[in-house]
């Protein structure tokens, strides 16, 4: 892990901007949307995007959103020149830690596609355990802590 701090926040009028530069390899691309989407997104569909940031700069994008009580991180990526850093991982840990300080979020939840074993991987590291299978297309999995 890197000597920098990893930290997250909303995005601003002032920073969201910079989250339309951040690149992934081609490899990802076909299982996450566009930022730009994302963020459009985030205004119809009550979705919180958020900056990860390593120090001031940033280097990653979530999304996250309380519905119903359950917490759904629909987004984490971090630019592929910053990838098997540990900047993903840690930047996880700082949203769960602010969903479970979030009244309204009883539990944490999150989807991806069934072909996306790296995704997979990265959530089931991070606590997440296999809820169901979800929609023919997905793989729905909760929180449940290391």
């Amino acid at each position: 892990m890197t000597d920098l701090k990893v930290t997250i926040g909303e995005l601003t009028r002032f920073n969201w901007e910079n989250a339309l530069e951040l690149e992934l390899h081609d490899y990802q691309q076909d299982y996450l949307p566009e930022i730009l989407y994302s963020i459009a997104q985030s205004k119809f569909e009550n979705l919180t995007p958020m900056g990860i940031f390593l120090d001031a700069k940033m280097v990653g994008f979530a999304m996250y959103g309380i519905f119903g009580g359950i917490s759904w991180i629909s987004r984490i990526l971090v630019d592929k020149a910053h990838q098997e850093k540990g900047i993903g991982k840690e930047a996880l840990q700082l949203l769960i830690e602010r969903l479970r300080r979030d009244p309204q979020a009883e539990e944490i939840r999150t989807s991806f596609a069934r072909q996306n074993a790296l995704a997979e991987y990265f959530f089931t590291s991070n606590g997440f355990r296999r809820l169901s299978e979800g929609l023919d297309e997905e793989i729905v999995m909760r929180y449940r802590g290391k």
